[in-house]
């Protein structure tokens, strides 16, 4: 039963319909309505419902028999494994065979993700965000929240800013070192414009300014086009960014820069 159905369940439910009214007019059976509403009601109340009994296949006692050719094959094929079971007396379809291969067939296991791990003070991560907030005096306007994440301690500072300008994107990295007391030795940049002018090949050219900037603030930025596998995903990066509905108490130009 899809949800749209069981909505539809509970609406008339609640209307006051009976089960054999909702069960005619929907075109399913009481039984189906009352495990239906029995469902909705336990997980209301905090419970797991009573599953539903298997109804027993003429498959099952070959069961055994699909697990070890899996054992022994992972790769076999249902029609390798239908044959198999053919010469052992089963005369049931193809169709069944080739949905319980697929339910017992063991499925590798993922390679683990090994977590991004740098030295302490060794490496930072910054990122933007785009969001459009309803300010509660002047509407809808569109702010941006810098992130600046630290690699090893995972400690960030945020701040929403109003432009991703050169003026902004410099004045937050300061605010960022002066609240996390430091700067990272190296710092990952996802095709940033303040960054990074443009590519000549896969080497990135960097704009002169950010660098002097970087320089005199004894770090270097590195551009990534992807982030290394096993970072932690900023809350702040674009794939994961949604538009924020929230209402402050506070017009645009006091949203701190």
């Amino acid at each position: 039963m899809n949800e749209a159905t069981r909505n539809e369940i509970v609406r008339r439910w609640q209307a006051g319909a009976s089960m054999r009214s909702i069960a005619r007019t929907l075109r399913l059976s009481r039984n189906t309505v009352r495990r239906a509403l029995d469902g909705i009601a336990a997980a209301r109340a905090g419970k797991t419902p009573m599953p539903a009994g298997k109804r027993p296949s003429r498959l099952d006692p070959y069961e055994a028999t699909i697990v070890e050719l899996l054992g022994r094959y992972p790769d076999l094929t249902a029609a390798r494994v239908f044959q198999e079971l053919r010469a052992h007396g089963f005369n049931g379809g193809y169709t069944i065979v080739r949905q319980r291969v697929g339910q017992l067939r063991p499925q590798p296991a993922s390679a683990p993700v090994v977590r991004f791990e740098t030295a302490p003070g060794a490496q930072a991560q910054v990122d933007y965000a785009t969001y459009d907030i309803d300010f509660t005096e002047e509407g809808r306007r569109r702010v941006h929240l810098f992130s600046y994440l630290l690699g090893y301690s995972r400690r960030q500072y945020l701040r929403f800013v109003e432009a991703q300008d050169f003026e902004t994107t410099l004045r937050q990295h300061v605010r960022a070192f002066e609240h996390l007391g430091g700067v990272a030795a190296t710092c990952l940049y996802d095709n940033f414009k303040v960054v990074v002018t443009g590519y000549d090949g896969d080497v990135p050219i960097y704009n002169t300014r950010f660098l002097a900037f970087a320089t005199h603030y004894g770090f270097r930025p590195v551009a990534t086009r992807s982030r290394p596998a096993g970072w932690p995903r900023s809350p702040t990066s674009a794939s994961t960014a949604r538009p924020a509905k929230v209402r402050w108490n506070a017009t645009p130009r006091n949203c701190p820069i």
